[in-house]
């Protein structure tokens, strides 16, 4: 018996090969493949019986068939993958250089040109009356937690050198502060992207914009980048250099915004590919769709490689440094509690808005609005009208004395300092503001409830049934836009827990050493499912 199953399966191992070598190519074998085989075939067979021999060869054919029947369709399914997959990672051959279109050259106003068309065409944003509803889409998502993952250059706890409160937030300006290496660096970097897009993209405008000094790594350093490269060009030049190489689909001609990711798209392969970038993640998800690329330390003269986040003609990075500027004019220590608050907010894990917390902008516009209406000696900034540039970004002109606005006494050599502001800043967020009846309105400059324009964004909780109003953060430059509108319930978790400890360390007389102390996630306790965030 044991002698009749290994002939079978020989005879089975020799006809499968037999039929492999056969189909495969489509060839028939040589005349010295048939004669060994049949030589290997006689010399296995000679001995046997003629039962054993039937039932050898019934055996032998039944298993070759089964095999023969499973190995092409496993093969027309990897095939069919292969595909897919070619499809989906196809991109268009890079256009000729010429220029077939008039020089395009950005303004403030350019930067609208993308949400222009996306007004011209249907829209899937709900509308105003409808918007306190909130998002139906996000809701039925349901909150996700994040958890902790393994670090190979874990962030260690800040030190200083300064004693006290008020030292040690001196010390940390002193390092944040952009520096004109800095600036330099991330002017070299516009250059270079636009070196390289220029080929393929002739009329391309490219724009740094830097937030804060880049050789002091941070916690959530890649995540949340330091540099913005915005590349300008007009969406009718970019559709007429694509369309020399491959026609867009009508679909995606139609929409403006899937044309800005197709811009997006089509750059990041060309910095990708020769441009001395490397792709970390893309976030498409919000009204201003990027991408995270690591610029090689070569590119940058650096030591190491720096993070940017490239988008193509978004207005967010042009007004978040407009009013950045606008601030230190007005009031130097309004520039300085925006870095002190957005490294605090980056540090503890509440600025990445790809993952529902609060952008880097709206964290500016909240230390904005809190110089308006929260210091408790009186407003240290006017409302949006008395910001001169940024009112005319606005498309609003700018006025000598906004309203109902004067220069507290002491003026800007008032008496508080940026560590006492950063407490009251704490303390108002956590306390006085009410997230649920009131809105952050920079453009206002008051206490009130959220304008009737302004879209209400409500997230469900843990439980599926009770549901919680995300802040509502109005953009100045767009009225009609909730910059809380990615949140999630656990990201407003977050956001509430992080300044209810800030407050309560303040109050205690905690250092700033222990106030920027890295968040770290939660472990994933045994039996719970991987979330992806």
């Amino acid at each position: 018996m044991m002698l009749l199953d290994s002939m079978c399966d020989s005879l089975a191992h020799s006809w499968q090969q037999l039929a492999t070598k056969a189909g495969s190519d489509g060839r028939q074998m040589d005349v010295r493949s048939m004669a060994l085989l049949a030589l290997a075939l006689l010399s296995i067979t000679a001995p046997l019986e003629l039962s054993q021999l039937s039932f050898a060869i019934i055996g032998a054919f039944a298993y070759a068939l089964l095999q023969y029947m499973q190995v092409p369709t496993s093969g027309a399914a990897q095939q069919q993958r292969s595909k897919e997959k070619a499809y989906a990672l196809d991109a268009p051959p890079s256009p000729p250089t010429t220029a077939a279109s008039p020089k395009f050259t950005p303004t403030p106003t350019s930067y609208r040109s993308w949400r222009e068309r996306s007004a011209a065409t249907p829209s899937p944003r709900k509308p105003a009356h409808l918007a306190s509803a909130g998002s139906d889409a996000r809701r039925n998502e349901g909150p996700k937690q994040e958890f902790r993952q393994p670090s190979s250059q874990p962030i260690p706890k800040p030190c200083f050198w300064a004693v006290g409160w008020d030292a040690e937030v001196q010390e940390l300006l002193a390092q944040i502060y952009p520096s004109p290496e800095s600036d330099k660096v991330v002017a070299q970097l516009a250059r270079a992207v636009k070196r390289q897009l220029s080929r393929y993209i002739p009329e391309i405008e490219v724009t740094g914009f830097l937030s804060s000094d880049l050789h002091r790594g941070t916690a959530f350093g890649v995540a949340v980048p330091e540099v913005d490269i915005v590349a300008s060009v007009s969406p009718d030049v970019f559709l007429s250099c694509v369309q020399h190489a491959r026609q867009p689909p009508s679909a995606v001609l139609a929409d403006a915004k899937k044309v800005q990711k197709c811009a997006i798209r089509f750059c990041t392969n060309q910095l990708v590919g020769t441009g001395g970038f490397k792709f970390r993640r893309s976030a498409f998800k919000g009204l201003e769709p990027k991408v995270t690329l690591l610029a090689s330390a070569g590119l940058c003269g650096t030591k190491e490689a720096i993070p940017v986040d490239f988008s193509v003609n978004s207005s967010t990075p042009l007004y978040n440094a407009a009013l950045m500027t606008e601030c230190g004019q007005l009031e130097p220590r309004a520039r300085a509690l925006i870095l002190l608050v957005r490294r605090w907010a980056k540090d503890r894990g509440v600025c990445h808005a790809a993952k529902g917390h609060l952008s880097p902008y709206a964290w500016t516009l909240l230390v904005i609005y809190f110089l308006q209406v929260g210091v408790r000696s009186g407003p240290l900034l006017p409302p949006l009208d008395g910001f001169k540039r940024s009112a005319g970004l606005a498309g609003k002109p700018a006025a000598s004395a906004a309203s109902g606005w004067t220069r507290p006494e002491g003026g800007i050599g008032g008496q508080k300092t940026v560590g006492a502001l950063f407490k009251e800043f704490v303390a108002f967020f956590a306390k006085d503001f009410d997230f649920r009846k009131e809105a952050v309105s920079v453009r206002r400059g008051l206490r009130a409830p959220p304008d009737l324009a302004l879209p209400i964004h409500v997230v469900l909780c843990e439980d599926g049934v009770t549901s919680e109003v995300a802040p509502s953060i109005e953009d100045p430059f767009e009225p009609k836009r909730n910059l809380s509108e990615t949140s999630t319930a656990v990201t407003v978790a977050r956001l509430h827990e992080e300044l209810t400890r800030a407050e309560e360390l303040c109050s205690r007389g905690g250092s700033l050493a222990e106030l920027l102390e890295p968040w770290v996630p939660p472990e994933r306790a045994e039996g719970d499912e991987e979330v992806d965030i």
